[in-house]
């Protein structure tokens, strides 16, 4: 069920958020288009992070999930970053979010990604976040960290293939467990 404050917005509301949405990056890749977050893409962000398909994850509630969405989005207002929803490039479907934003309690800027399960094992992840990831190099964001629930390797591979390193200094300040991923200066535009 969709609830009131999920609905899309009307008249000049809608004319105001098209504008915010607007100002937000498009990013393509050879796949993908990473594109400014929706109103309408809550309830793929809500069935990934409701989900419990993640090792040592637990299944938040769709308030936690909501705010968690208001919270990335208003990223881009206050701090010039924040999630960006996927979509392949052919047709158009949403495969999930990549993000750069700074969470409240982490100590740095975080490049993240997170998919349908549809969407899992085929590359997505890897892509969108490399294209991130170089978007924030042209932008001077230089200094990025992947933090990962230490039981999910998937998203380690993910790291891993983009060149980030374990960086344990950087797991010291985070007050639940965590791994942190370092993405390397130079392997960026």
């Amino acid at each position: 069920m969709i609830r009131p404050w999920e609905q899309p917005p009307t008249g000049a509301a809608a004319d105001v958020a098209a504008t915010l949405a607007a100002a937000i990056p498009v990013i393509e890749t050879e796949r993908l288009t990473l594109r400014a977050p929706r109103i309408g893409d809550f309830g793929a962000y809500a069935e990934i992070y409701m989900s419990d398909r993640w090792p040592g994850h637990h299944a938040a509630t769709r308030e936690e999930v909501w705010l968690d969405y208001c919270q990335m989005i208003a990223g881009w207002l206050l701090r010039g970053t924040g999630v960006m929803a996927i979509e392949r490039r052919e047709g158009g479907a949403l495969l999930g979010f990549v993000i750069l934003n700074h969470e409240y309690g982490d100590p740095e800027l975080e490049l993240g990604w997170v998919l349908t399960a549809e969407a899992e094992g085929r590359g997505y992840a890897t892509e969108a976040a490399r294209a991130l990831r170089d978007d924030a190099a042209a932008m001077g964001l230089t200094e990025l960290v992947s933090y990962i629930d230490p039981e999910n390797a998937r998203s380690v591979r993910v790291a891993e293939r983009l060149g980030a390193r374990r960086d344990k200094a950087a797991e010291a300040g985070i007050a639940h467990p965590v791994l942190a991923y370092r993405h390397p200066r130079e392997s960026r535009a």
